[in-house]
């Protein structure tokens, strides 16, 4: 009762926000859409829908016999959720919560795996971080990279020790795919001819019902991103003092907040500054934490258990940052003039639409990124198959 009441006092207050500053409130949604249209729409449709085909196909399920070994003995999950960690890493959180989501609905996930694998999954796009945040804010590509390796891996300790915490889980870390004496291609070619049976769609009718899925879902991204937008714009004018400190922009939005926590390395130096920007990042905003409740509530998504796990999230990528700092500032795997043009082009009144060429550009390195952390996993796994799992 008193959560509803709380809930609408505070629209009732940003709607009469909305009233008194209208010219605000207009020029921040059309910059809200701009972004959403520009950029996020473009750059997640061709993974969203690449996902919900390859489900449809069966492929994902031949990923997940694959992957069986190695996200069942780490992560506790079934092996099939090791694609949609894969996507969640490659192209960002939306389209890492659609993955996962789609897992659950097929009966793939119970709730409680699919909560787990949305903590996993829900991770900034890697360009954000290389691009914007290494190459813009800290016109340092290296520092973007060194950033971007502390959030994956303190992600997978993350993972790992998000699973240890879940009772329901151990009983479920022996559980794995049935033995039939087949080998691991044969069983895997095997389950995706059943899931293919299963579904029973043709080729164009499962791409048609896929792009019409993932536009609903970037939609609603698409909503998320200017109401936030709207928000900022009027907490700027209503609490100008308040945005002064780094810490609360990071608590809302992930762009703003490693905006103003880039000051600090130069206040600070390096390994504080880097490792308040790591821990923005991991945590991704609230508006990060809405947009992945939206797309996956249907699953049973919990706001405040995945919140708790992004903080948790953000605690190790400090900490990650701020204690391996100078091992982590030689990989720079991105060229420095393509991420400059591209904040530049940012700075720019029609920066967003010009950067629309650059961002398909940078699809090519998220789909090598997918298909490396794809080839990573099944190396892992085929190891760990490998072993025979002690009791």
């Amino acid at each position: 009762m008193y959560r509803s009441a709380a809930l609408g006092a505070a629209l009732l207050a940003l709607a009469l926000l909305i009233v008194r500053y209208p010219g605000d409130s207009f020029q921040a949604a059309l910059q809200g859409l701009s972004i959403w249209w520009n950029l996020v729409f473009p750059g997640l449709l061709p993974f969203l829908a690449l996902s919900e085909l390859l489900l449809a196909l069966g492929v994902v399920h031949a990923a997940g016999v694959l992957l069986e070994p190695v996200m069942r003995r780490v992560f506790r999950l079934p092996g099939s959720a090791g694609w949609a960690a894969a996507v969640g890493w490659s192209s960002g959180f939306p389209a890492g919560a659609g993955a996962a989501a789609r897992l659950h609905r097929d009966g793939a996930l119970t709730d409680r795996e699919c909560q787990r694998l949305l903590a996993l999954s829900h991770m900034p796009n890697p360009m954000l971080m290389l691009i914007v945040v290494g190459a813009g804010f800290l016109k340092r590509p290296e520092f973007g990279a060194a950033i971007a390796v502390s959030v994956w891996l303190s992600a997978l300790a993350a993972g790992w020790l998000l699973a240890r915490l879940d009772r329901a889980a151990g009983s479920a870390a022996v559980r794995s795919a049935p033995e039939d004496g087949r080998h691991l291609l044969a069983r895997a070619a095997a389950a995706m001819r059943e899931a293919r049976r299963r579904d029973g769609r043709g080729f164009g009718q499962a791409m048609g019902e896929s792009i019409a899925q993932c536009v609903q879902q970037l939609m609603a991204v698409g909503g998320l991103v200017i109401l936030g937008s709207v928000m900022i714009r009027l907490l700027e004018r209503v609490l100008p003092d308040l945005l002064e400190f780094a810490a609360f922009p990071g608590i809302y939005e992930a762009h703003l907040g490693a905006f103003a926590a880039a000051g600090m390395i130069e206040r600070f130096g390096a390994p504080a500054g880097a490792a308040v920007i790591a821990a923005v990042l991991s945590w991704t905003g609230i508006t990060g934490l809405l947009a992945t409740h939206g797309i996956a509530a249907s699953a049973g998504l919990r706001f405040l258990h995945l919140a708790a796990a992004k903080l948790l999230h953000a605690a190790l990528a400090f900490l990650t940052a701020a204690l391996a700092w100078k091992p982590l500032v030689w990989l720079a795997g991105l060229g420095a003039d393509d991420a400059s043009a591209a904040f530049r082009l940012l700075a720019e009144p029609s920066g967003a639409a010009r950067l629309a060429p650059l961002l398909w550009r940078a699809i090519p390195a998220c789909a090598s990124v997918l298909a490396l952390t794809l080839l990573l996993m099944l190396a892992a796994s085929r190891l760990l198959a490998a072993r025979r799992p002690g009791r």
